[in-house]
């Protein structure tokens, strides 16, 4: 019985003195100190895979993002406007495309990447409330949707969603979800 007591005690003092990583901050600014910008650059600044894309989905499966201000990574100067949102793994290493009029604008390395927590989509996307009229036209839309993509086979696009946050100092962070995997962009908010 004093062993085991020992050893829960020991347990105890070790969870405090040695935190788990999970609980300790992530450092943005070493993240975007280490990481390097895009080796690559795409032929006429097209998305190779752009193609399988659309063939595979039944329409544009990106997230559209508006910045509101000028964003600077490494050199890069990425003016305020809309921009698709492409996560692409590319020589071994994640990137996130920022497209524009179906041309690669931006070519921003990943500096972290989790999986997304079960159930995420359902608890962050509300549900639009339809009044009666636009539950019947709906209902309408996605059976003729049903038996075009049945005969397309399409399939719809993964969910998606994106999250910005100021970090301390001249830091911008997006999170960029989509499908089960959610992606970390680390920007300046002044040229460097």
């Amino acid at each position: 019985m004093k062993k085991q007591v020992i050893y829960i005690l020991i347990l105890i003092v070790t969870g405090f003195i040695f935190p788990s990583a999970s609980y300790c901050a992530t450092d943005y600014a070493t993240l975007y100190k280490n990481t390097n910008s895009a080796d690559f650059e795409l032929v006429h600044n097209i998305d190779p895979y752009q193609n399988e894309d659309y063939q595979k989905y039944a329409w544009s499966p990106f997230p559209l993002f508006r910045l509101s201000s000028d964003v600077y990574f490494k050199g890069q100067t990425i003016p305020a406007g809309y921009y698709i949102l492409t996560p692409r793994s590319m020589n071994g290493k994640d990137y996130v495309f920022f497209k524009e009029a179906g041309k690669v604008k931006y070519i921003i390395p990943v500096v972290k990447k989790e999986l997304v927590p079960v159930g995420f989509y359902h608890t962050n996307i509300p549900e639009p409330k339809y009044t009666k009229w636009q539950s019947f036209c709906r209902k309408v839309r996605n059976g003729f949707y049903t038996i075009f993509r049945n005969s397309s086979q399409k399939a719809p696009p993964p969910s998606s969603y994106i999250v910005t946050e100021i970090l301390e100092g001249d830091m911008y962070l997006i999170v960029v979800y989509y499908g089960e995997t959610k992606y970390y962009l680390v920007f300046k908010s002044v040229k460097s």
